[in-house]
């Protein structure tokens, strides 16, 4: 099952990582290249993830971070996690 999370920041880092563990592959989507990149390269920018978590989810090929909105067609699950998203809701 592919598992999709937009946004990885303090919510859904730690959702993404949540889905490594229990077995799904993980497409971590984020419009921050800084962070995509930071992610990419295994490190964690929230003490809730500590990077050597990121760095074996990305070893065993099961996350991988990503601001290609290409990348993220075709998931069988989804969550939105930014918070402009959360704002939008409760308009």
């Amino acid at each position: 099952m592919r598992v999709v999370v937009v946004g990885q920041g303090y919510v859904g880092l730690p959702l993404a990582m949540a889905a490594v563990a229990a077995g799904f592959d993980v497409v971590g989507y984020d419009l921050d290249i800084a962070k995509v990149k930071a992610l990419a390269d295994g490190e964690s920018f929230t003490v809730d993830v500590p990077s050597h978590v990121v760095a074996a989810a990305l070893a065993a090929g099961r996350y991988v971070a990503t601001d290609d909105r290409a990348a993220i067609e075709g998931f069988d699950v989804a969550g939105d996690h930014r918070a402009d998203a959360a704002r939008r809701r409760r308009s």
